[in-house]
């Protein structure tokens, strides 16, 4: 079975992997308490900001935090170094818009 997931940019730029592959990713970036037991203020405004992205969005940017570079991710996910770079700046954008939101809706200001 073939899975495809949109990168919201031109069908050419669609990832294709198979649901094992997916499921093979998703294990392997799941929740995990060890790891992301950190509550302060500013990872959980993170965590949260993170966790408000598309599923399909979320996968990029943890791959693209584990491995050494755009081209790795690229590789691994069947599309384009470039491609993966264009859609990390998205992310990093809607990230940001996530952690204003949050903010807004606690009240919040950073703290170190």
């Amino acid at each position: 079975m073939i899975i495809t997931i949109s990168l919201r940019m031109e069908e050419k730029n669609s990832i294709h992997i198979t649901g094992k592959e997916l499921r093979e990713i998703m294990a392997e970036y799941a929740y995990n308490d060890d790891i992301m037991c950190d509550e302060r203020q500013k990872v959980r405004i993170a965590k949260k900001a993170v966790a408000m992205l598309p599923e399909p969005d979320r996968i990029i940017f943890c791959l693209a935090l584990d491995k050494e570079s755009s081209r790795e991710v690229g590789k691994i996910l069947g599309c384009s170094h470039s491609t993966i770079l264009k859609q990390l700046k998205k992310i990093k954008m809607d990230i940001m818009y996530n952690i204003m939101e949050i903010l807004k809706n606690e009240g919040e200001d950073l703290e170190d």
